[in-house]
């Protein structure tokens, strides 16, 4: 009998690990889905885009704004200072401009890549 019940609480534990997990999973996948809205939001207004150093460089209103990695996240800054987080939990980004396309790849802390591209609206 105890036995039986001690198997029967190790298997619910495992099942609730198997959900958390796949909680978080999706939790990363929806912020990454979110910040890719945001960043074509950002960028489809956006001027003389151009990625410079791993740094995606742009102009709105003729205020000038860099997004990078900063320590384990994506953030948005303005060249005059202060910062806005875009995309958390990650460990590397990665930028790529070729002619008129910008290619993104972010690796996050739990293991997962994500990938993305962006054409530039030459305005």
């Amino acid at each position: 009998m105890i036995l039986s019940s001690l198997l029967l609480t190790f298997n619910l534990l495992i099942q609730q690990t198997i959900q958390v997990s796949e909680f978080l999973q999706r939790k990363d996948q929806k912020e990454w889905l979110i910040f890719l809205a945001q960043l074509e939001e950002e960028l489809k207004s956006s001027h003389n885009v151009s990625v410079k150093n791993q740094q995606l460089h742009y102009t709105i209103e003729d205020k000038q704004y860099i997004i990078e990695r900063y320590q384990a996240m994506i953030r948005k800054r303005r060249t005059s200072g202060g910062h806005q987080p875009m995309l958390t939990s990650i460990t590397e980004l990665q930028l790529l401009e070729k002619e008129h396309t910008i290619y993104f790849y972010v690796h996050f802390e739990n293991g997962e890549d994500g990938y993305a591209i962006w054409t530039k609206n030459d305005q």
